[in-house]
């Protein structure tokens, strides 16, 4: 891996898996990926050699020769151009350049029994964890939920898997009266991982928490979707230099697009990499890693999701 480029790689082939969703494989130029775990997203960077998007996907295989790695995208609504871009122009041959591989959202081995609770892409990770769990003899299930016009490309991507182990909900209504009373016939000594959008998160875990799991038996990925904001100026103390941050763009891709060796990992606002140091102007908080007394100092701030409430900041850079 070069650590300014990642590893080389190109997509071999794309799938329609519905009219929002697209499987891509991206095999490497030369030799093998690392190893992964169940869980593990990389970062794909990719685009048309006027912009490049960096963008986190769960992976949701690695062949076994290691050269190429499997990911489930879904076109964003509103989008910020990564995945618009992939759907019109990611065909065989594209070059993607995987910039780093990690895993913030591993399987509990210590637990007795997996209940993996899923809406929309977030079964992505889970694909991962039900092929590892089945080779290791876990005790595990999958409750998906779903779009009704999304039901039946999920069913098929499903149809590999035990079906006593899966279920596909459909629709608002079948989750609502479905969830509690699932929830309640487990275990609550088992382990809950739980992935979507965040409003559906927040209502696994405060439905899970009604029947009585504890809150260290929860487990989430979140990564956000960076949503654009107002123009606003970002000044490094450190080099000295003064940056504009586009409407479209994130501070972290301003401080890349500016030459800042800005640090980052998932992109997403879930793990805590890109913290840096605050010195003047008030942080627009998004992630959901810092503490609320964190937020209050306003001294510190992700790059990756948050922006300014003031029309400048001074950051530790």
């Amino acid at each position: 891996m070069n650590p300014a480029t990642g590893y080389a790689a190109t997509i071999s082939s794309v799938d329609v898996v519905a009219p929002a969703l697209r499987r891509f494989v991206v095999s490497r130029t030369k030799g093998a990926f690392p190893a992964i775990s169940p869980g593990s997203h990389g970062v794909f960077a990719f685009g048309n050699g006027q912009r490049t998007w960096k963008n986190a996907y769960s992976i949701v295989n690695r062949s076994e020769d290691g050269r190429a790695l499997e990911i489930i995208v879904r076109r964003a609504e509103p989008t910020r151009g990564g995945s618009d871009f992939l759907y019109r122009h990611g065909g065989p041959g594209l070059n993607v350049s995987v910039l780093g591989i990690s895993n913030l959202f591993p399987i509990v081995r210590t637990g007795r029994r997996h209940i993996m609770i899923s809406a929309g892409i977030g079964i992505t990770p889970f694909l991962s964890y039900m092929t590892e769990m089945r080779k290791d003899g876990m005790d595990y299930a999958l409750h998906h939920y779903t779009r009704p016009e999304e039901a039946d490309a999920f069913r098929a991507m499903l149809s590999p898997c035990d079906p006593s182990r899966v279920r596909v909900h459909e629709g608002r209504q079948e989750a609502v009266a479905s969830l509690r009373m699932l929830l309640a016939r487990e275990p609550v000594a088992s382990h809950l991982y739980v992935c979507g959008p965040g409003g559906f998160m927040e209502w696994v875990r405060q439905t899970a928490a009604t029947v009585g799991y504890a809150a260290t038996k929860i487990h989430s990925e979140r990564f956000i979707s960076p949503a654009g904001g107002r123009v606003f100026e970002v000044m490094l103390a450190r080099s000295g230099k003064t940056i504009t941050v586009g409407a479209d763009e994130t501070l972290l891709e301003a401080l890349e697009n500016a030459g800042i060796d800005a640090p980052c990992l998932c992109r997403g606002g879930a793990c805590g990499m890109c913290r840096v140091g605050v010195i003047n102007g008030r942080p627009d908080h998004r992630d959901h890693v810092l503490t609320g007394a964190e937020r209050d100092s306003g001294d510190v701030m992700l790059t990756c999701v948050s922006r300014s409430l003031s029309p400048t900041l001074t950051l530790d850079l």
